[in-house]
């Protein structure tokens, strides 16, 4: 396949990873990231297209990176998804029963765009299990219009989310593992709940205390005590082992230990796995969201 630019808007960040989906993966050949101007995009809507435009150019330009086919990740509150369970039936079908789902939820907007991810199949039961998602078309005109202006080639624009999961499908060593996903984002964070390595939860919320601080570390050790107790509730047989940080530092994880080990969970930055090829030097890490939306659905 051509190579694509997947690019990974955050709040206060922009990630690149320049490569190719492969049968089990991707193979990347370039990743870069850089800081937004403050209050051009808060939780996934443009507040400053101007401004953002501009940074977005700059970052093309100094990168050299490629601009005919880019693969764009987003996420925000506007993006309403939820885990349905639904028996096997036509597209069109399986369209109707989405809008009906998600306007009978509390989803109903002006002019929706749907659309799902496949997690998996019960072959006895001929179920499919999808991550449905629902936002406003207004929203995704605006990214259209960005894209635009800013002289790139939208390939494609999907949720941030389905590049995690993609990314954790394509990690054997999680392979049957019951763990959550944390993904930094300035002051917000992404917590995505994986039982037995499928998805089954996330969250965005707002962190209030400075990151790398004492009092974040227990901020954050508070939403993981909250996913736990949601793990239980749920009266799940497997338990959360683990908590893997993206997007994170040093002091993200130093700070975050004592409350981890206090949840008897282990702690690490997302691990690597042969089916990313990555560039010297470069952690997966770092750039998880952008090289998951690499990955083929």
């Amino acid at each position: 396949m051509s190579v694509l630019t997947s690019l990974y808007l955050c709040n206060r960040t922009v990630y690149a990873a320049v490569g190719s989906p492969t049968a089990n993966g991707a193979k990347i050949t370039a990743a870069c990231q850089t800081e937004l101007p403050e209050g051009c995009l808060i939780n996934g809507i443009i507040t400053n297209e101007a401004e953002l435009t501009a940074a977005l150019q700059g970052f093309f330009a100094a990168n050299e990176l490629p601009t005919q086919r880019v693969a764009l990740a987003v996420g925000g509150s506007q993006f309403n998804h939820r885990v349905l369970t639904l028996p096997r039936m036509s597209e069109k079908k399986r369209a109707a029963v989405l809008t009906r789902e998600f306007s009978t939820g509390g989803a109903d907007v002006t002019a929706p765009l749907d659309d799902y991810m496949l997690l998996s199949t019960d072959k006895k039961t001929k179920a499919d299990t999808v991550l449905a998602t629902r936002v406003e078309s207004a929203v995704i005109e605006t990214y259209i219009n960005l894209a635009a202006a800013c002289g790139l080639k939208l390939y494609s624009i999907d949720l941030a989310l389905a590049g995690q999961i993609k990314l954790v499908r394509a990690t054997p060593e999680l392979a049957g593992k019951s763990f959550v996903m944390l993904q930094f984002d300035g002051d917000s964070l992404i917590a995505g709940l994986y039982e037995k390595g499928q998805y089954k939860y996330s969250t965005r919320s707002r962190l209030f205390n400075p990151r790398g601080t004492e009092a974040s570390g227990t901020e954050i050790g508070q939403k993981l005590s909250g996913l736990i107790q949601f793990q239980t509730a749920a009266k799940s047989e497997h338990p959360i082992k683990a908590v893997y940080f993206g997007g994170s530092t040093a002091a993200d994880l130093a700070v975050c230990t004592p409350a981890c080990r206090a949840l008897q969970l282990e702690i690490a930055a997302y691990p690597s796995t042969p089916n990313i090829k990555l560039p010297d030097h470069v952690k997966l890490a770092d750039i998880a969201l952008a090289a998951g939306n690499l990955i083929a659905r």
